[in-house]
């Protein structure tokens, strides 16, 4: 028996049709083990938010298996079925105004997630007030409305949400990047703590990759909708195996991966600025790699483990893993 809270197999998120048909997510094989942070990195465009969405339930999947909790789940949850999904995956977002509700107040909106698991309201009540406090917030702040709070706050009480109903999952999308830089260690420290403290599974999605250096057990480097690198976060970011990871971390990490032969320059547009097609073949990140060859734009690569106990989807595996002992 598995100890994954969530299994993707061959997850796939496509929009539009025929020759048009976009791949957002294509192909993705992963799992989030019980009390395990998994974080996931990639540029702007990797569809990272896409996927944390869909296993969250707000987007529907093309095709692949969705496993939350030992359960298949459809492709279209009904009312049950998101229920029961809701009560072991909840998520943190990046904008912490949209994600509560403007008429309801700070405390009613901490409540909500308890009324549906149907908690008496005196308990619901106590509860809210204690994770008020609980996230550094005091008691008067539950009258108070989204609008009359800061964004800092808002995210807090966006946290105390998400832990409130104690799921097994809880997908941070991007949570401090909208907040000013002193107020984002405070809630990097608060979510460490509150997962810690709760055994909580976390996926944590950001384009900070210190941030997902100091948090993450294990780290998913994306790239146009596809996973390309899989790994515990040391090894990973100690010794990175694809092309791509490689030039990511030294892009932003400078100082703890060197510039190298290994890794050359990213030639091209990012990766926002090219949305995949379903019927494309061969390695996606081909067109910008200095190391491709032909074979990279003809057959796509597969997740293949490293010499540093990892896995890495490169058909020059090989070529690098040789530069590597040569350093």
């Amino acid at each position: 028996m598995s100890s994954a809270i969530v299994q993707m197999q061959e997850l796939r998120c496509h929009f539009g049709s025929g020759d048009a048909l976009l791949a957002a997510v294509d192909g993705v094989n992963l799992e989030i083990e019980a009390g395990e942070v998994l974080g996931l990195v990639g540029e702007s465009g990797s569809d990272k938010s896409t996927l944390g969405r869909i296993i969250a339930g707000l987007q529907p999947r093309s095709a692949g298996e969705l496993i939350i909790g030992g359960e298949a789940m459809p492709r279209h949850y009904n009312r049950r079925q998101f229920k029961t999904m809701s009560t072991q995956i909840q998520m943190v977002f990046q904008d912490s105004y949209a994600s509560l509700n403007p008429r309801m107040t700070i405390l009613a909106s901490l409540q909500e997630p308890l009324w549906s698991q149907g908690v008496d309201a005196a308990a619901a009540r106590a509860k809210a007030c204690y994770w008020l406090e609980r996230v550094g917030l005091p008691q008067s702040a539950g009258e108070r409305y989204p609008h009359e709070l800061s964004g800092g706050q808002r995210q807090r009480i966006g946290i105390a949400r998400a832990f409130i109903a104690e799921p097994k999952l809880v997908i941070c999308d991007e949570p401090v990047s909208a907040l000013d830089v002193s107020v984002q260690a405070q809630i990097i420290n608060l979510l460490q703590e509150l997962q810690t403290e709760h055994n909580t599974a976390m996926l944590f999605i950001a384009h900070d990759l210190a941030v997902v250096r100091f948090l993450a057990t294990r780290t998913a480097v994306m790239y146009l909708g596809e996973i390309v690198e899989l790994g515990a976060t040391p090894h990973l970011f100690e010794g990175p195996r694809h092309p791509y990871t490689a030039k990511l971390l030294a892009a932003h990490l400078d100082g703890v991966i060197k510039e190298r032969k290994l890794a050359p320059a990213i030639r091209g547009q990012s990766a926002g600025h090219k949305a995949p097609l379903a019927s494309d073949s061969g390695c996606r990140f081909a067109p910008r790699c200095a190391m491709a060859e032909p074979a990279c734009s003809a057959n796509p690569p597969w997740l293949r483990p490293t010499k540093v106990a990892t896995m890495a989807a490169c058909h020059r595996l090989a070529d690098v893993e040789i530069l590597k002992l040569r350093k």
